[in-house]
Order: C-alpha cells, then structure tokens, then sequence
C-alpha cells in the first residue's frame, strides 16, 4: 500500500469518528438557545473540558512553533516557558471572572464588558469587539492555511494545498453548524486524545533515533554552534517579553473565555486547567525536540519554510518501516486534529461575539442569521488562506500584539474595581494606535520587547493616568454599587 494511500485512509477514518459526535450533539440541542448553542448549557465536565482546552490551545501553531525551534535552536528553549505564562495568567484571572460569569450568566466577552462597565457603554464593548474579531480572524485564517500544508503533505500533493483548505472549511462549517460548542467540545475530545497519542509517539521516536538526548545536544552543537552560546541581553529581554505578552493573550482569547464560562461546576474547571499545564508544557517539549532533531537532517537553508519542517521530519521518520509510516500518519492526524479543533472553535466564537456583542443589547432571537454569519465567514477566511505566503509564525505574533492590547479590559478591570471604562477607553485607543504606528514602521520589538508589549506599556499609562486625573477632577465619583459589590 501506497504512502498516499494510508494518508487517505487514515483522513477517512479521522472525519468518520467525527460523524457520531456531532449527530448526538446536535440530538441534545432541543432549545436552540444562544447558552445552548455556544455554553453547551454549561454542562462540559473535566475530561471534556480538558481535551477541548488542550486541543484549541495547540492548534497549528505547533508548525511554525517547531520551525522556530529548527532555526534558532537551543535559543528556542524560551517556548517551554510561554507555557508556563499561560498557566500563571489563567491562576489570575479564572477565580475571579468565573463566578461572575456563572451569576451573570454570560456568553461571550461582551457580557462582562456590560456587566463591568454598563449597559450604555457601548463604545468600549464595540471597540474591543471588533479587536477581538480581528485577531479571531487572523487565528482562524491561520488554521486553514496549516490544515491546507498537513493534507498537501499527507497526500504528497494527490490533494492540493487549496482542495485540503477548501474540504475542511466545510467540515468545519457542518459541525460548526449542526451542535454548536457541544459539538465542538466532543470531537475536541476525540481530537485531544489523537494528539496525545501522536505527540507522545513523536517524542519517544525523537529521542531514540537521535541517540539520546546527549547526542541530540551534540549534533545542535555542532550543526548550530551559535545558538548554544549564552543569550546575551537584548535576547532574554526579547525572551521575556514573549512570555508575559502569550500569557496575557492567550488567556483571553474569546473562545478560552467562553469554556471558561461553560464548565459544569469550579472542580471541573480547576482539575483542567492544573492538567492542561502538565500537557501543554509535554506537548511544548515534544516542539522543541521536534525542532532541535532537524537541524543534524536538514542543512540550514532559507529556501526551507519554517512551517515544512516538522512535515519533512515525519515524512522522513515514515521511510524507515512500516509501523514508523502508520505512526507518522497518527502524528500527522493529531496535527490536523490540532488544527481543526482550534479552528472550530475560534468559528464559534467569532459568530458569536459578532451577533452579541456589536449589538446594543444582548438578546438572540435564534440561530437562524447566527448560521448564515457561519457560512459568509468561512467563505470570505477560505479566500484568504489560499494565499501561502505569509508564515504561521508570524500570524501568531501578530496575532498576540493585537488581542493582548484587551488586557486592561478583562485584568484591570477585574481587578481594579474603580477604574472608569473612559480611562479603559484612552488607554485600549492608545494602545492600538502604538501598535499600528511600530508595526507600520518595521518596529517588531524596541531594545528586545515586543512591539505588542511595548503597546500595552502605553495603554495600561494611559489607564493609570486618566484614571488619577479624573479622580482628583471628581473625587466624589465611583463606579455603580452594583458593580462595585459584585466584584468584592
């Protein structure tokens, strides 16, 4: 049998175990209601919570998160601590905003903006909506364009680039579509099991037929002598920076938000999130591995996309025997199931923050615009991602700059509970215009921090400033008692 035939195959099998899922969760959906449709009634519990979590986290920005790995080497070690960025961030915001969220019943980011700020102000919750929408579209264009590069190398081209992006748009679409986040989260779970599965195969091929780990730090010695020297400065600053600004990010993104908000009880939620630790730091390792074992395989080339090595690796792991080619099809599937669990994901919660949260009040009449929104937005990101040109890792970084710009909005505002949503306002503008002006000028980083940090340095300013001032103006003004007692 054919490489090409076994890739096709295990596909098949792949999309085939989705089907039961998503018919039963749409078999539970009888009340068509917005908590329903995106909360999945608040019902997922700690398994299912976990593997959903775990797998929209992922997503396929483990290609471009090996590829770094692959070009700056032993210097990328820096990933396994964004992981532990994600965690601590996660530990700051969770015991607050998840009560909240349960009381208030909220859906998406909106609400809490509503709650927070009030009904009326509807300029703040509209401006960081539309941030949102921006960096949920870049996430979801990204993710297209990985599941399109895994099939093409899968099928060694018996399936294009554009056919892979084409048929899991719609896959995505129909179970999007047909049972909402309860959907999702069920064939997350089938997905998060395969990467589990396939992640941990990888790690333990890696080792092996490098030799060991010692021989793996010898061959990174002698390929990439330079990345083995000690960071100088400007790098552990530009370290640093990455991982404050992906804690920060990643901890709201909407869709995390939203499983925040749908878990069935605070156990659950708790037990996932100290699991999730322990698996993406396991799953960042396996990246860095991935990376670190290329560089003895692959001469150092700019003709070599970052995002083809971890591709490459696993077809070149397939050549040496038959039960390595079934596993680096399984490695490959769990890629893809990365790829479509977060893609799925970030759909849902796209269409509904834009049908909720771009409104002057919350209220849903049904899911029958919610639907056509779907297919409109898969359309218009399909056409998007047929253009390779630009790398997942710089999506994700772009990606982060924009989303950790909100930070004040769900962080200070938490936690600070007489800041006024005009100084959130002043500062979330400042922040965004900094951000375009650098980028706009070539400025990625300044003296090693990220352009996006750098940004959010003059946004929270700007809060603290506007917020003094406005207290010494009006020091008898605060913020509803309402709001003020929910928050104690």
């Amino acid at each position: 049998m054919s490489p090409v035939t076994y890739s096709l195959l295990a596909i098949a099998l792949y999309l085939l175990l989705l089907i039961p899922a998503c018919v039963k969760a749409n078999r539970c959906n009888v009340n068509n209601t917005a908590s329903e449709h995106y909360l999945a009634d608040r019902s997922l519990g700690f398994l299912v919570l976990l593997l959903t979590i775990y797998a929209t986290t992922i997503s396929g920005n483990i290609l471009g998160l090996s590829g770094q790995a692959y070009k700056a080497g032993y210097l990328w070690v820096i990933y396994s601590g964004m992981a532990a960025g994600i965690t601590t961030a996660f530990h700051w915001l969770v015991p607050k905003l998840r009560p909240l969220s349960i009381k208030h019943q909220f859906v998406t980011p909106g609400d809490w903006v509503r709650f927070r700020f009030g009904e009326q102000e509807n300029t703040l919750r509209i401006l960081v909506t539309v941030v949102l929408i921006a960096a949920l579209g870049n996430y979801l264009f990204a993710q297209l364009k990985a599941a399109g590069e895994i099939v093409a190398v899968m099928t060694e081209n018996t399936i294009s680039y554009e056919t892979g992006v084409i048929s899991f748009t719609l896959i995505i679409f129909a179970y999007d579509v047909l049972g909402g986040l309860r959907a999702v989260a069920w064939t997350d779970m089938i997905q998060g099991l395969i990467m589990i599965i396939g992640f941990s195969l990888l790690g333990i091929w890696i080792i092996d037929s490098s030799g060991g780990l010692d021989n793996l730090a010898a061959n990174i010695n002698q390929f990439r002598p330079e990345s083995t020297s000690i960071p100088t400065p400007d790098k552990m600053t530009k370290w640093f920076s990455l991982i404050i600004m992906t804690g920060l990010a990643i901890t709201i993104y909407p869709q995390t938000l939203q499983r925040i908000f749908a878990a069935s009880s605070d156990q659950s939620l708790y037990r996932a999130l100290a699991a999730l630790g322990i698996l993406s730091f396991l799953t960042s390792l396996v990246a860095l591995l991935t990376g670190w074992s290329a560089i003895a395989l692959f001469p150092f080339e700019s003709a070599l996309s970052a995002d083809q090595v971890l591709p490459r690796l696993l077809e070149h792991w397939g050549t040496s025997s038959i039960w390595n080619r079934v596993a680096s099809v399984l490695v490959l599937l769990a890629i893809l199931a990365a790829i479509m669990s977060t893609a799925d994901s970030v759909l849902l919660s796209l269409v509904s923050i834009i049908r909720r949260d771009l409104k002057t009040t919350p209220q849903h009449t049904g899911l029958f615009y919610d639907k056509i929104l779907t297919a409109f937005l898969m359309i218009m990101v399909t056409l998007l991602a047929l253009n390779r040109d630009i790398t997942l890792w710089r999506l994700l970084e772009l990606k982060l700059e924009i989303l950790v710009q909100c930070v004040p909005v769900f962080f200070i505002a938490l936690h600070w509970r007489h800041v006024s949503s005009k100084s959130i306002l002043i500062g979330l503008c400042a922040g965004l215009l900094t951000l375009t002006w650098l980028l706009a000028h070539g400025y990625q980083s300044l003296q090693g921090i990220s352009s996006g940090l750098v940004a959010l340095g003059v946004n929270i300013s700007l809060v603290i400033l506007c917020h003094i001032f406005t207290v010494r103006l009006k020091p008898i003004k605060q913020q509803t008692p309402t709001t003020d007692n929910a928050l104690d």
